[in-house]
């Protein structure tokens, strides 16, 4: 969280400290979490089971806290309560997936 309290898209310091400072690491990381999270969103829109779908979101919300995603990790957390239902709206998870990968490729 930024000083007054609000989700950064990216938390550069968590991210440092899950790295250890090690800048190669963190361009690895990042990159494997652009994949992850892309493939777990599509999965997310693809599953038809409800349960699964909420299980597809649950994965991407500890995969945005792992990095520091801040501001996907409380979209996600959101997302999960409709994620459950079968016709649930998660068109702001989505947008804050493609928040995080439009913020990673202007770093």
């Amino acid at each position: 969280m930024s000083a007054d309290g609000k989700a950064l898209i990216l938390n550069e310091a968590h991210l440092a400290r899950q790295t250890m400072g090690d800048a190669e690491l963190q361009r690895e990381i990042l990159s494997l979490f652009v994949a992850e999270a892309e493939r777990l969103l599509r999965q997310v829109h693809e599953a038809k089971d409800p349960v699964k779908r909420a299980e597809r979101v649950h994965a991407l919300k500890g995969l945005a806290r792992n990095v520091g995603a801040e501001r996907l990790a409380l979209a996600a957390s959101d997302a999960q309560a409709e994620a459950a239902r079968p016709e649930g709206d998660l068109s702001d998870l989505g947008m804050a997936v493609e928040e995080v990968i439009a913020h990673l490729l202007g770093r």
